[in-house]
């Protein structure tokens, strides 16, 4: 009998493969034939969690059908608003038993510019344009979920593709996200586990802790939480001066659009390169940004050549705003796996543990999965991308096994 992981595993080798390989679409005239979809401008918004408009796609690999949708969410300050995503069905059968189950996922870091919203390369999975490089890497996971006969729904995230500033790694835009594409997904009829690597590791995460709170109607069996960066204070001082420093702009930027009032005591702190970083990553995705402002020391940025650490004491608003983005604090209602790598380039690994230590010391049932990999060009990336896909088959067998309904072994295991 062939073993179904070592299946999937070859599958997930061969997308990698083509994902690899696969020519890069030309620039076209128009670099988004679909930017008419996304202009949610004047778009009524409806109940949190439902669909707004959809249109079909051919998702690249054939592995099911999808629809490209505009849904409806709240974001951290309460107001209601149109978010983008694709919803895949597959063509495998589940055979599982019991209704078909869905997987909400949260993508990585794929950058702050519109055209880097997942649901805009779900077709081609790769693109140049003149709007830069993009590359959809979230469809090895979501075609590998589509062969084992699950349901997928991917977010774009608040601002991610839509109108308006992407809100990087802000909880509650990021867990709504998450938590109304599950009902988007009927998640309130039948089981669903969210599922995230790096910023949609945090996603899911957060989405797990606030379903209670949030859409407690939900049927949520389980958790998949990759390299969470789940204290936002911490991850900006470990990625300084590595090949994602660029994201540091992202989460600034984000926190200034969300918090205008951190506007005051951010922008005076920068030079003229820090305020360019901001401008131009705002309209990147993250392979642009890494080229153009990966290895940077935030000194660099800074007026007096401070780095950005060393600054927070004079922004005593917007550390506490992101403080408030830490995932820990609130209690997941269904069992929550965290993979996370001791040599990790960007995210500490010792905030995962915590993450899941803190998770058990409030009652929750979380495991830590810890990655084998050696350490691997250290400062570049290798040993947080990799992680996604070393830990896949753990993280899956630990989703199926949630919506069977099995007991958790190795739980509150953290040291």
């Amino acid at each position: 009998m062939v073993n179904p992981l070592r299946s999937l595993a070859s599958r997930v080798l061969a997308i990698t493969l083509w994902l690899v390989l696969v020519p890069a679409t030309p620039a076209a005239a128009d670099p988004d034939d679909s930017a008419s979809f996304y202009d949610t401008t004047g778009l009524a918004v409806g109940e949190p969690g439902s669909i707004l408009r959809s249109e079909p796609i051919r998702p690249l690999g054939n592995f099911g059908t999808g629809e490209r949708v505009i849904y409806s969410s709240i974001d951290a300050n309460g107001t209601p608003v149109a978010v983008s995503g694709t919803m895949l069905r597959p063509h495998a059968a589940w055979t599982r038993g019991g209704a078909r189950p869905a997987i909400v996922m949260g993508p990585g870091s794929q950058g702050q510019g519109d055209q880097c919203a997942p649901s805009r390369l779900m077709e081609n999975g790769v693109e140049q344009s003149e709007r830069g490089f993009r590359v959809n890497y979230d469809l090895l996971f979501i075609n590998s979920f589509l062969a084992q006969g699950l349901d997928v729904f991917v977010t774009d995230y608040i601002g991610l593709g839509t109108p308006g500033v992407h809100t990087y790694i802000n909880r509650l835009d990021q867990s709504h996200a998450m938590l109304d594409a599950a009902r988007a997904a009927g998640g309130a009829q039948r089981q669903v586990a969210f599922w995230g690597h790096s910023q949609g590791g945090a996603a899911s995460g957060g989405a797990a802790e606030l379903a209670q709170q949030y859409a407690p109607e939900l049927q949520v069996a389980g958790s998949f939480s990759s390299a969470p960066p789940g204290d936002l204070l911490s991850v900006v001082e470990h990625l300084d001066g590595t090949a994602l420093a660029p994201v540091i702009g992202y989460a600034l930027n984000g926190l200034m659009e969300r918090y205008p009032q951190t506007r005051a005591e951010i922008l005076p702190q920068l030079n003229d390169r820090g305020r360019e970083m901001l401008a131009t990553v705002a309209e990147q995705c993250i392979l642009d940004s890494q080229r153009t402002f990966g290895r940077e020391d935030s000194s660099t940025w800074t007026v007096d050549g401070r780095r950005l650490v060393n600054l927070f004491p004079d922004a005593p608003q917007a550390v506490a705003l992101a403080d408030q983005q830490r995932i820990g604090r609130l209690v997941p209602n269904a069992p929550v796996m965290v993979h996370a790598s001791p040599v990790d380039d960007f995210i500490p690994f010792d905030q995962s543990a915590a993450l899941v230590s803190d998770w058990c010391a409030a009652g929750a049932t979380a495991v830590l999965s810890v990655d084998p990999l050696p350490p691997i060009s250290p400062g570049n990336g290798p040993n947080h991308a990799l992680p996604a896909v070393a830990g896949y088959p753990a993280g899956l067998q630990f989703v199926l096994d949630r919506f069977a309904g099995l007991p958790v072994p190795d739980a509150c295991n953290a040291p």
